[in-house]
């Protein structure tokens, strides 16, 4: 980065230096040609004042340098030397100035006409014109390109210089891992390079957050795993040292009732994981009354066995585009928490609507409720209320609850002193 942003930079002086000096060139050219026309000017006002006498039809004056003429004075329309003067002017030339050649040389004559009447040209070679102009315009040239390379050098040195608080905060970042993940030192960081610093800290906090949380989750779900594996280790081996068949049965149905819950708690395990690192799946149009029934039919066994009853209380008939696997999670596990905490006898009611530009699920329950000073701490994984007889792994809510999060819709839980109602907006 400091050898690019040097580059660009050097690159940009360069170029502005070499347009300056180009139209530094080209004025201080023009300004000396302008001088040297007003030279001319006032050698014919001198002329015409008296205070230059012309005593012969033409005065010519030549270099010390050469033998060549430099400058000439003539009256137009007077017998003239024409050895002595190297180009012939027309009586008929207008007053002003003009550029003449002869013989391959450049003039830049001045004609002028007197009080008197009488018509004189004054004419100064080209050459030693474009000789002076050229030396001036050079003298001011010289400096601007001189500094150039000072600029670039200087440049070079001060992004150096700026830029060396990244360089050692590259360095820091170079040096952490997870165990030692640290934000940023915003001292010594130059104000344009701080929102960018600042950012990198939110992000190193974010990561810090996901770590923290994958590690809690690690540690939960290990200590969440280590009973039902332990039961089940103690299950097979009691139906292992079984020797009559109708006690091996029994155990069998213990022994296949806790492989199911250890699945169920797998899967939990597993949505959660999921909800957490969100969804990876793109939006996708189903039928409301199809999502509605799925969830129905999968807690439909276990409301039969509680004599529960479970069904849709309201259903619109239209399709939605949403992040179908993580909607269908939410709603089977909103379902399932409810039959599951509905005492036997009692009753569940479903609601899938649309509302607005959200989708709005409701499931009413009519089994204890909860407690109002925990309605925040059940949506913790892992969390259940105390004296809950029903079995459960506290994953449920939980996972709602990040799904939720993760997509921008609401889990709000009330008690209506009938049970519970669960309602979970989520965005279309």
């Amino acid at each position: 980065m400091t050898s690019q942003l040097t580059w660009w930079i050097a690159s940009a002086i360069v170029s502005l230096s070499v347009a300056a000096a180009g139209a530094s060139f080209a004025a201080a050219f023009h300004e000396a040609n302008r001088l040297q026309d007003g030279h001319l000017r006032e050698i014919g006002a001198l002329i015409d004042a008296g205070k230059l006498v012309l005593a012969a039809p033409t005065a010519v004056w030549a270099g010390s340098r050469d033998a060549g003429v430099r400058l000439f004075i003539s009256r137009l329309g007077m017998a003239t030397n024409a050895v002595s003067v190297p180009i012939a002017i027309s009586e008929a030339t207008p007053d002003g100035l003009y550029n003449l050649h002869a013989d391959g040389v450049g003039w830049r004559v001045s004609v002028r006409t007197l009080h008197t009447g009488e018509r004189i040209a004054v004419a100064e070679a080209s050459m030693i014109r474009d000789e002076i102009a050229t030396d001036g315009a050079l003298r001011t040239l010289f400096p601007m390109l001189a500094l150039t390379p000072v600029l670039v050098a200087l440049v070079a040195f001060l992004v150096r210089r700026m830029l060396s608080p990244m360089r050692r905060l590259a360095s820091v970042v170079d040096k952490q891992n997870d165990a030692t993940l640290e934000e940023l030192s915003e001292q010594g960081i130059p104000k344009e390079l701080l929102p960018f610093v600042s950012s990198i800290n939110r992000l190193i906090g974010r990561l810090k957050e996901a770590m923290s949380q994958q590690r809690r989750f690690v540690a939960d779900a290990a200590h969440e795993l280590r009973s039902p594996l332990a039961a089940l280790s103690l299950q097979a081996e009691h139906l292992s040292s079984a020797d009559n068949p109708f006690v091996a049965r029994e155990r069998l149905a213990s022994f296949q009732a806790a492989i199911r819950r250890t699945v169920r708690l797998a899967e939990q395990l597993l949505a959660l994981a999921r909800s957490q690192h969100g969804s990876s799946m793109k939006p996708m149009s189903i039928p409301l009354r199809q999502l509605a029934n799925e969830a129905i039919v999968n807690a439909l066994d276990q409301a039969q066995n509680k004599q529960v009853d479970l069904g849709l209380e309201a259903v619109d008939d239209v399709e939605v585009i949403v992040d179908v696997p993580a909607l269908a999670i939410a709603l089977r596990n909103l379902v399932d928490n409810a039959v599951r905490y509905t005492p036997e006898g009692g009753k569940v009611d479903v609601s899938v609507i649309q509302s607005g530009a959200h989708l709005l699920i409701e499931v009413e329950d009519s089994g204890p409720g909860i407690p109002e000073d925990q309605l925040s701490r059940v949506l913790e994984p892992f969390y259940r209320v105390p004296g809950t007889g029903a079995a459960g792994s506290g994953l449920g809510l939980s996972i709602v609850s990040e799904i939720a999060r993760r997509s921008g819709g609401r889990l709000l839980l009330e008690n209506t002193g009938r049970g519970l109602r669960a309602c979970y907006l989520h965005p279309l």
